[in-house]
């Protein structure tokens, strides 16, 4: 089994033993991954041929790039099993749920007294997870869609008080108006203004 390896310090030794107990380590990087070292390091991994990639998402420094940089070594690499170690996380996690999209079923977690060497070894020493092993990282997805949509259709309370504003204004310059749209509220107090002002030239 040949194994690449994109991990921390603090970690990577224990990984690399248990890695060369179950195959043979082929790509390693070391440390913590930013900007674009990021693609670089990604890029590179996916150049080696591999049975295996095994990734600690505290190497990135910014998490946003877990998902792009995964799935371009998917795309590069799609028979290549990949297996993501996750610190801390819960069930349903934004990130993870993301990863689990892409088709990366192995999900090692654990948190600060996990024994990582270990828990690889026995990711490696196992089939390839399959979706049913990693649906509970997938289950938020979609209650935050929904959320999202709820929020997208809820008006915002600023603007709604704004609407409120402008049909004050409106009824103070003598005008019964409702306001539908911020735009053509102000359109409309700018009209009630210049009939006001030409009003009391008039005057």
């Amino acid at each position: 089994m040949l194994v690449s390896l994109i991990a921390l310090g603090e970690t990577a030794e224990k990984i690399k033993e248990s890695i060369r107990q179950a195959g043979d380590l082929v790509f390693e990087h070391i440390g913590k991954l930013d900007g674009e070292k990021i693609k670089d390091v990604f890029y590179s991994a996916a150049r080696v041929p591999s049975d295996v990639l095994i990734v600690d998402l505290k190497v990135l420094d910014n998490e946003k790039e877990a998902v792009p940089s995964l799935q371009s070594f998917r795309i590069a690499r799609p028979n290549t099993r990949v297996a993501v170690i996750v610190h801390d996380r819960k069930p349903g996690d934004v990130l993870v749920s993301s990863i689990v999209s892409l088709g990366i079923y192995d999900i090692i977690a654990g948190g600060k007294d996990t024994e990582w060497g270990e828990a690889v070894k026995k990711v490696l020493l196992s089939p390839p997870a399959a979706y049913t092993q990693a649906a509970r990282w997938h289950t938020g997805v979609l209650d935050i869609s929904l959320q999202a949509e709820e929020k997208r259709r809820e008006p915002s309370k600023e603007v709604e008080k704004a609407k409120k504003q402008i049909e004050g204004i409106a009824k103070f310059l003598g005008e019964n108006y409702r306001c539908t749209d911020l735009n053509e509220g102000l359109l409309e107090i700018e009209k009630l203004l210049v009939k006001e002002v030409l009003y009391e030239q008039d005057y």
